[in-house]
C-alpha cells in the first residue's frame, strides 16, 4: 500500500485497518494514507503547539470532545486506536467522498466539500474569518491574496500527493470492497 513504509508502529494491523475503514467509507485507502501523512506524518502523537490539533488527522480539541474523547486521550492512543476516531469523524461522509481533495476537505474545512471550486473558505461567515483561515494556512494561499479558494486546496493536496510519489491508485475502490466483505 502507498506510504506503508512510513508507518512506524503496528504496521500490519494499521494497514489492514486503513483498508477496512476505507472500504466502509468507500474511498481509496491510499487517499486516507496521504491525508494522514500530510496532516501528521502518520504520527499519532503529532500535536500543533499553537492550536493543540492532535493525532493522525490533527483533531482540534473541540472536535475530539464532540467525538467523546480529548486531545490528551488521543495522545495516549496507538495509531490503530486513533483510527477508530478517524473513522468516527469521517463516517458521515461515507459514500460522498469522490476524490483525494474531497477527503482532505472533509478534515480541513468540511463546508467546502459541496461548494464550487471558486468558493472562498470562510466566506459564508465573516471577512475576519476568511482572513484568519488564510493567515493560519499560508501554504494554500499561493498567490498571497489573503484568500483560500477551494481550488487552491484541491490543487495543493493533489500536487502534494504527486510530490510524495502518488501516481493514482491502480486498484478501483470496488475491488477493495470485494476483498473486505
Amino acid at each position: 500500500m502507498f506510504l506503508e513504509n512510513k508507518v512506524t508502529e503496528n504496521k500490519d494491523t494499521f494497514i489492514q485497518k486503513v483498508i477496512y475503514i476505507s472500504g466502509l467509507l468507500q474511498i481509496v485507502p491510499a487517499w486516507l494514507m496521504i491525508v494522514m501523512y500530510f496532516e501528521s506524518g502518520l504520527n499519532p502523537r503529532a500535536q500543533n503547539s499553537k492550536t493543540k490539533a492532535t493525532g493522525l488527522i490533527q483533531f482540534m480539541p473541540q472536535t475530539a470532545t464532540a467525538l467523546g474523547t480529548s486531545v490528551d486521550s488521543l495522545l495516549q492512543m496507538s495509531n490503530v486506536q486513533q483510527l477508530n476516531y478517524v473513522y468516527q469523524y469521517l463516517r458521515p461522509y461515507a459514500g460522498k467522498i469522490k476524490s483525494l481533495a474531497d477527503l482532505y476537505l472533509c478534515i480541513f474545512y468540511p463546508y467546502a466539500v459541496t461548494q464550487p471550486d471558486n468558493y472562498i473558505l470562510g466566506s459564508q461567515l465573516t471577512p475576519e474569518i476568511v482572513k484568519k483561515i488564510a493567515d493560519q494556512n499560508p501554504v494554500f494561499d499561493q498567490d498571497k491574496n489573503g484568500l483560500i479558494y477551494k481550488s487552491d486546496v484541491t490543487e495543493y493536496i493533489n500536487n502534494y500527493a504527486r510530490k510524495i510519489g502518488y501516481t493514482g491508485e491502480t486498484v478501483k475502490k470496488k475491488d477493495y470492497l470485494k476483498t473486505l466483505f
